[in-house]
């Protein structure tokens, strides 16, 4: 899996390419963790390139809110997938990270 990273002011995006799976949340979760010794005010995931996200993903996905939330830093992600929303929504992670459909939404709504 790659895993893009880059800022967009003081904002991080993480873009992760590919499945985030058991195989790969483990490297997800580590980078996060390294790249939020930073301190960025806020973070977005962008998933618009996952193609696959398994419960060990949105395990990542919660390690980093949680995280994110001990360090005051606003947190969302954007772009989901159809399946990727529906496992995200039906697993009601949406009742506590913030979800954007773009990144152009989730930037002019999380700060």
């Amino acid at each position: 899996m790659e895993i893009n990273y880059y800022n967009e002011g003081d904002i991080l995006i993480v873009a992760p390419v590919g499945k985030l799976d058991t195989t790969h949340a483990p490297e997800f979760t580590k980078l996060i963790k390294q790249l939020f010794e930073e301190k960025p005010k806020a973070c977005l995931i962008d998933l618009t390139h996952i193609t696959f996200l398994a419960s060990s993903g949105l395990q990542s996905i919660l390690a980093a809110a949680k995280i994110s939330k001990k360090e005051e830093m606003q947190f969302g992600v954007f772009g989901m997938q159809e399946m990727a929303y529906n496992v995200f929504t039906m697993s009601g992670f949406n009742q506590f990270i913030k979800s954007f459909t773009s990144k152009e939404e989730a930037l002019a709504n999380l700060l």
